[in-house]
């Protein structure tokens, strides 16, 4: 049996059902989505596909109490708020969230998993009308548009790559050529393959993803104001972000993942602290200058975490303890 099957077991469900090859949604405007009431002792989802938080015995969704459950706090971000990694939806950062928040009110996961930050800020716009009041909203978030800044121009737009975006523009029609391309000679001549376009550099690439985390940034800032709601922007932290060598369980993990994948072949690079640090100081200058609270979590994670201490189980979601013990810092810095 693999380490990762005798350490993360819950890891098989999100894979069957989570996954590019698992019962990924098509929506119109957000790409895809999670499947819809989707029930397992691991994961849950309610009828619009939001995983359902829990705590004191009680769950609660987006789509299910979001507008029965009075004033609310936001828990916004990509896969690592959904809860990948988690063993069941009480022990995901919203549902730790609400149980050690002191003030007692619910947090709501609005986590969707594989999102960029437009697909982040279009999933609450399209879904603001569940909720009756929103008191607070953290967007817990910032890979995702780092990862995919190295996307070539023509797949990252104006709004940013997305992923899976190669395969979706690929199934695409062809486009008409323009009328010059049909000369005698472009009929007679050989196909030429375009040439790969070459990598921006690092520092291109950081400058590009915090300029579209930014701006997304501003209109949550704006649709938050109107809300008369607290923004707080934070960094998530990635497992070589916060230290070099992890804990016995992480180093395994990581170990057998490199040999199934090449996340450190694709990332390796981001991975990192001086690419940490140099986007941490981009988003931190651009988000105060809007007067939004920016937090880089990383820090206070690599402060409170010990050598032995397992935090994630691959290098971008936590387990159980990663989500108690970040919920815990994220409240100190917020509350």
């Amino acid at each position: 049996m693999t380490a990762r099957m005798t350490l993360t077991p819950q890891m098989v469900e999100y894979e069957q059902k989570f996954t590019d090859a698992g019962e990924v949604r098509w929506l119109p405007y957000l790409m895809y989505f999670h499947p819809a009431n989707h029930r397992s002792p691991v994961v849950n989802t309610d009828t619009a596909g939001f995983r359902y938080s829990e705590s004191l015995g009680i769950r609660y969704s987006v789509a299910d109490g979001g507008n029965s459950c009075g004033a609310v706090r936001l828990l916004a971000g990509s896969s690592t708020v959904f809860g990948i990694g988690a063993s069941a939806d009480n022990q995901t950062l919203s549902s730790y969230l609400s149980k050690n928040d002191p003030r007692g009110l619910r947090w709501i996961n609005f986590g969707g998993r594989s999102f960029n930050s437009t697909q982040e800020l279009l999933l609450f716009t399209l879904n603001r009308h569940r909720l009756q009041k929103v008191d607070e909203i953290v967007l817990f978030s910032g890979f995702n548009n780092l990862g995919l800044a190295r996307q070539p121009a023509e797949y990252r737009g104006e709004h940013g790559a997305f992923f899976n975006c190669q395969q979706f523009f690929e199934a695409l029609p062809p486009t008409r050529p323009a009328s010059s391309s049909w000369s005698l000679s472009n009929l007679f001549s050989k196909p030429q393959k375009p040439p790969a376009p070459a990598l921006p550099s690092m520092q291109e690439q950081i400058d590009y993803a915090a300029d579209l985390t930014l701006q997304q940034l501003d209109i949550w800032r704006v649709l938050a104001a109107d809300m008369r709601a607290k923004l707080t922007f934070i960094l998530q932290p990635l497992a070589g972000w916060v230290r070099q060598i992890g804990s016995p369980e992480e180093e395994l993990l990581f170990a057998e993942l490199d040999k199934a994948g090449n996340f450190t072949e694709v990332y390796g690079d981001i991975l990192q602290a001086s690419v940490r640090e140099a986007y941490a100081q981009r988003l931190r200058e651009g988000a105060q200058s809007m007067g939004v609270g920016f937090v880089d979590i990383t820090p206070l994670l690599a402060e409170a975490l010990g050598p032995d201490d397992w935090q994630f189980v691959d290098r971008i979601h936590f387990t159980d303890a990663g989500n108690d013990l970040v919920s815990k810092l994220i409240l100190d810095v917020t509350c």
